[in-house]
């Protein structure tokens, strides 16, 4: 539903036309409401508050299948600050009623065979996860619940995003899209994303990993912050260089995220033709130069488990290595 709302209005991250047999279907229903006041609001809120990409889907996991905000988990601007408690506040009656007015409902039900045969098609992907692996690797068991969400209108973007309960547990998502059809014009998961040079599993890898990096440099961030600040800072003045289109703490997510990749790839026993592609795309294609100084550090790591049981323990060292890096970049 919001993927369609963003679309609607016209949001860049919800506007690609990358599985035109949904997206037409999205147009031939919903056409006729973009002049409603929900998506005059919603463009307002894409042109003014910056509320695109992964924002839409920071409050739709927030919401109940009545598309009432839930009670009991953290509040959409708390996790995300392009969001406020006036524009949430005023944008779920909206959508609310946006949901009655255009038979919401009705266009879902309409769509079923289509969302069960995507589940279908992405469910290869998911079995070759191996869930143990990062409750072994990062140290610590997680009682997070993990699940994949096919946004079939979203565009190629997957998100990484996790909602915290008052209990102190989680659920952790993995926000896919859709991004290459076959004939039928139904998705095909097993060709590389677009404008990326890597497949889904890594991606999929990718977004789970989040859910364990992030709070892991957010309560080490002190430590981090000087060298990360200036590797942030020399790699902007590189034309070229994706990496630095994440501010420097996300920078350090993503560094750390990707590199957890490879690893998971190594202890998988993937082809090296394949683990060198994935670390060639992330040195050249997204600037992230120091990568196999970083894969070599989560080694170390983990030949060290007797030391260091966790990652949470291994991450004063691994800022210490951030600094001669920071040197030498």
């Amino acid at each position: 539903m919001l993927g369609i709302v963003f679309r609607l209005a016209e949001a860049p991250g919800y506007s690609m036309q990358d599985n035109k047999l949904y997206i037409d279907r999205i147009e031939q229903h919903f056409g006729k409401y973009k002049n409603h006041e929900l998506i005059q609001y919603t463009k307002s809120l894409v042109n003014e508050n910056g509320i695109d990409w992964d924002a839409p889907m920071q409050i739709a996991i927030r919401l109940d299948d009545n598309m009432n905000p839930m009670a009991d988990v953290n509040d959409v601007w708390q996790a995300d600050g392009r969001w406020s408690k006036e524009t949430a506040e005023k944008f779920v009656p909206l959508l609310q009623q946006f949901a009655r007015d255009s038979e919401f409902d009705k266009f879902f039900k309409e769509n079923t065979d289509l969302y069960n045969e995507t589940v279908n098609r992405f469910t290869p992907i998911y079995e070759q996860v191996d869930p143990n692996w990062y409750s072994i690797f990062f140290g610590r068991e997680s009682s997070d619940s993990f699940l994949i969400i096919i946004g079939l209108g979203n565009g190629p973007s997957p998100y990484g995003l996790s909602l915290k309960y008052a209990d102190g547990s989680r659920t952790v998502y993995a926000i896919m899209g859709a991004w290459e059809t076959n004939n039928e014009g139904l998705p095909v998961y097993d060709k590389p994303f677009p404008y990326f040079d890597t497949t889904t599993l890594p991606i999929l890898l990718h977004e789970f990993n989040h859910s364990f990096v992030n709070d892991l440099t957010e309560m080490y961030k002190d430590a981090f912050r000087e060298s990360a600040e200036k590797i942030h800072s020399i790699l902007r003045s590189r034309s070229d260089n994706r990496a630095v289109n994440y501010p420097w703490k996300t920078m350090l997510d993503e560094a750390l995220v990707r590199a957890a990749v490879i690893k998971y790839m190594k202890d998988h026993n993937f082809e090296q033709s394949k683990i060198d592609k994935e670390i060639k795309f992330q040195k050249e294609w997204w600037g992230f130069s120091w990568i196999d100084e970083l894969v070599a550090e989560l080694e170390s790591y983990d030949r060290q488990r007797d030391i260091y049981p966790t990652l949470d323990s291994y991450m004063p060292k691994l800022a210490e290595a951030y600094k001669v890096w920071s040197e030498n970049i």
